[in-house]
């Protein structure tokens, strides 16, 4: 968990934090399940969604016609609807791809644009040159170096709680799904419903 680069930016996103310090509530809050996301033969039917902003927490079945794609390369599969991404971790992806088929339903590889914006937070030193690289593409993507600054202070200590207090140790790839429920846990419904919507809208940027 150690951040390499200048000197003055040395553990800039580590800095501040104090290890094994979460409560016992929170560690509980970070473990909630997701909810019940299955297929039927021409619907998707969600059960117990646990974000309260989502299209998914208020109705519970959709129509295939109403998905508009489907990724079965993210981390868990995601279905969209409307300017939303659905997470559906209890679908093999053989099902979900052959639900999309039979559907006509289109069938994506979305980038991953919360893993860069989270990589900081990661179990695995964070370079001057990875820092660098991940600034360019999410330039490129319309997000600039002071809205990523402020984005990252925003997620900072959560994100070291729902990593390192949990020992998830991940050191691969944080993304949305990972920054919801740590943000979930922290938030009142109404700062959640505001950071819900500004996280799907980052996610969706690639494909406008």
């Amino acid at each position: 968990m150690e951040t390499t680069g200048s000197n003055e930016n040395e553990d800039i996103w580590t800095s501040g934090f104090i290890p094994f310090t979460t409560s016992r509530e929170e560690m509980a809050l970070f473990a909630t399940r997701l909810g019940e996301v299955m297929p039927t033969a021409d619907t998707i039917n969600v059960d117990h969604y646990l974000f309260q902003p989502s299209i998914a927490y208020q109705q519970t079945t959709f129509a295939a016609k109403d998905i508009r794609s489907i990724d079965l390369t993210s981390s868990p599969p995601t279905i969209q609807i409307g300017n939303e991404l659905i997470f559906a971790p209890a679908i093999p992806v053989k099902t979900l791809k052959a639900f999309a088929n039979t559907h006509q339903i289109p069938i994506v590889r979305r980038t991953n644009i919360w893993s860069w914006i989270l990589e900081p937070f990661l179990d695995t030193p964070y370079s001057a040159a990875t820092d660098q690289l991940l600034t360019r593409k999410l330039e490129e993507l319309g997000l600039s170096d002071e809205f990523i600054y402020t984005l990252r202070q925003e997620v900072k200590m959560q994100m070291l709680k729902y990593n390192f207090d949990t020992t998830l140790w991940e050191w691969v790839s944080l993304d949305l799904l990972d920054v919801l429920k740590a943000m979930w846990a922290k938030y009142t419904p109404e700062q959640f419903g505001d950071f819900y919507r500004r996280a799907m809208a980052i996610a969706l940027l690639a494909d406008k």
